[in-house]
C-alpha cells in the first residue's frame, strides 16, 4: 500500500467526516432557530392576543355597567366616571401591544365612539346609537384577536413540525457519523492485523 494511496484514503475520510459534521451543526442550528420562532410566536399569542382580548372583553363590561347605572339613575354619576377611568387604563395596556394595520383602524375608530359616549350620555337616543356602534367595534376586534390567534397557532404549528423534521434528520446523520467512525476503527484494527501477519512472516 502506497503512502500517496493512504494520504489520499486519509482524505476522503476526513472530508467525509468534516461532511456529516458540518451536516449535524447545520440541523443543530436550525432547530435552535425553530425553538426562537416558536417561543417568540407563543409570547405573543400571550401578550399580543389573549391579553387584549381580555382588555375588550373588560371594557364592554364597563360600558354595559354605565349603561345600567344610567338606567338607575341613583348615584350613577360616580359609577359611570370610576368605569371610564378602568377603561382608560385598560385602553392603555390595549395600545402597549403589538396592533395589525387593521386592528389599528377599528381601535381609532371604537377611541372616537368612546370619545362622542361620554360627550352624548344626556341624549339617551343618539346614546344609545353610540353604544351600539361601540359594542360593534369592540366585537370587531376580537374577532380580529381570534383570526391572528388562528394564524399565529398555524405558525406555531409549522415551526413545530419543521422542528421534529430538524430532530430527526440530526438523529440520522448521528447514527450514520456512529456507523462511520465504527467502519474506520474496524478498517485500522485489520490494516493492523495485516502489519503484524507480514511481520510474523518475516
Amino acid at each position: 500500500m502506497t503512502r500517496a494511496y493512504i494520504i489520499k484514503n486519509k482524505a476522503r475520510m476526513v472530508l467525509a467526516l468534516a461532511v456529516l459534521t458540518a451536516m449535524l451543526l447545520l440541523a443543530n442550528w436550525n432547530g435552535r432557530d425553530n425553538v426562537k420562532e416558536l417561543d417568540k410566536t407563543l409570547t405573543s399569542i400571550m401578550n399580543d392576543r389573549l391579553l387584549p382580548a381580555t382588555f375588550v372583553h373588560e371594557i364592554s363590561n364597563r360600558l354595559y355597567e354605565n349603561k345600567l347605572a344610567t338606567a338607575s339613575g341613583t348615584d350613577s354619576r360616580v359609577t359611570i366616571n370610576s368605569n371610564y377611568a378602568a377603561i382608560e387604563v385598560l385602553a392603555k395596556k390595549y395600545e402597549a401591544t403589538q396592533l395589525t394595520r387593521e386592528e389599528s383602524a377599528k381601535w381609532k375608530a371604537f377611541r372616537t365612539q368612546l370619545r362622542n359616549l361620554q360627550k352624548q350620555e344626556t341624549d339617551k337616543n343618539n346614546a344609545e346609537f353610540v353604544f351600539a356602534q361601540a359594542l360593534k367595534s369592540l366585537d370587531q376586534l376580537i374577532a380580529i384577536q381570534v383570526g391572528e390567534s388562528n394564524r399565529l397557532l398555524q405558525s406555531g404549528q409549522r415551526n413545530v413540525s419543521s422542528s421534529i423534521l430538524t430532530a430527526n434528520f440530526g438523529a440520522v446523520i448521528c447514527v450514520v457519523l456512529g456507523l462511520f467512525i465504527m467502519v474506520l476503527l474496524s478498517a485500522r484494527e485489520q490494516m493492523i492485523l495485516r502489519h503484524d501477519e507480514r511481520h510474523l512472516l518475516n
